[in-house]
């Protein structure tokens, strides 16, 4: 697994901001050439790549106590159909297409105590027919963790009161997944800045690995 972090980042393009205010937005182009996107100016990014097969782009923003860990971020993935992947606990996770990384995720990480604060449904992403869901669902929160926390009244634990997003955008050998891994209580203040990476996002390959693929020109989210 191989893992780089970018500390002072989106300086792209040899841009230079002299006497007047940095832009809200600046626009990213993947390791792999594989996608581009536009992020929040100055957000630090997170890398890991597993080869080809799979690959995890993290935008990491500033301090918000709102946030499990104080650490909002987005996170664009590449899966490749039936590339057999390990987690970092050892486990290991393999997905047929977009529709069964769904039915998993859904199953697994969430369970059946979820509930599906926007059900999953049809939008376009660069042109291309994706699907959006969002999901809210309390998650195990480490006992000394500060940040982003919430009590259980049942149980008296600390909880992670995750509200998370995701958009899955289908390519034919493999599936980007677009995902804001924000808490209840956090999920307003960076939405629209989820949303500008969507509308944005443009594949540039059919994966890390893939042949050059043309973008339509369309891009529409819709909440």
């Amino acid at each position: 697994m191989k893992r780089n972090l970018c500390a002072a980042v989106l300086m792209l393009c040899g841009l230079m901001v002299v006497g007047c205010r940095p832009p809200k937005y600046a626009l990213y182009t993947s390791a792999n050439r594989d996608f581009q996107c536009r992020v929040p100016w100055a957000w630090n990014i997170m890398f890991d790549s597993e080869e080809k097969h799979f690959t995890n782009t993290t935008f990491i923003g500033p301090f918000e106590p709102d946030f499990y860990l104080g650490a909002p971020s987005f996170s664009v993935r590449w899966y490749s159909r039936y590339a057999i992947h390990r987690l970092r606990d050892g486990m290991l996770e393999m997905y047929a297409d977009a529709d069964d990384f769904i039915r998993q995720t859904l199953d697994s990480v969430y369970g059946p105590e979820r509930v599906m604060v926007q059900d999953v449904h049809d939008i376009l992403a660069a042109g291309r027919k994706a699907k959006h869901f969002v999901v809210l669902c309390a998650g195990p929160a480490h006992p000394k963790a500060r940040w982003g926390t919430a009590i259980d009244k049942a149980t008296g634990q600390s909880i992670n009161p995750r509200q998370h997003a995701y958009v899955v955008v289908p390519m034919p050998g493999g599936f980007y997944v677009i995902v804001y891994p924000a808490t209840q209580q956090g999920f307003v203040k960076y939405e629209p800045q989820f949303n500008q990476l969507v509308n944005s996002f443009v594949p540039l390959k059919d994966g890390p690995g893939g042949s050059p693929f043309p973008p339509p020109s369309a891009k529409i989210f819709a909440r």
